[in-house]
């Protein structure tokens, strides 16, 4: 019973600390949106005063326009419906994952057959010049060009020089 209630009071503060970090995350964009605005409001208006001319404060609306969309992009996807989205799509590949498993231990031999690469023995292909792979020891001896024979000291295809 003390060991229930001991785990239940560690969930409650963790819970807390969640609800808590979201809201501090929120009061934050708050004060990033307050501040944009007011000092948008600002240098516009000290823009519109004697001096006129060029639209310098557009610099400043576009510059820190990109930082508070990406402080709010941020957010969205925290703790807002791009969190639950993410959430979504997560919980469906843990459930494709979980299914795929399900059928190896159905069909234990295909399993083994498709996820035991260490017994594979490594093969040496080669490109033809008509783009086709083949595997070097299927070819007969005067198939193999010169330098794929077997027992030959070079076993590699020349490299181009720069």
């Amino acid at each position: 019973m003390m060991e229930k209630l001991k785990n239940q009071s560690q969930l409650e503060k963790e819970i807390r600390r969640r609800v808590e970090a979201k809201y501090e995350e929120r009061n934050a964009l708050l004060i990033h949106l307050a501040s944009y605005g007011g000092v948008n409001v600002l240098v516009w208006f000290l823009w519109l005063g004697p001096s006129g001319g060029f639209p310098w404060p557009l610099f400043v609306t576009l510059g820190w326009g990109i930082g508070l969309f990406a402080h709010l992009l941020d957010y969205y996807n925290k703790h807002g419906g791009g969190a639950q989205k993410r959430e979504a799509r997560i919980d469906e590949e843990v459930q494709r994952h979980l299914e795929r498993l399900h059928d190896l231990d159905a069909q234990p031999d295909e399993a083994v057959a498709v996820y035991d690469l260490d017994e594979l023995e490594p093969r040496h292909l080669r490109l033809t010049d008509d783009g086709e792979l083949v595997n070097l020891e299927d070819l007969d001896e005067d198939e193999a060009p010169p330098r794929y024979r077997r027992g030959d000291s070079v076993t590699r295809p020349p490299t181009r020089k720069s």
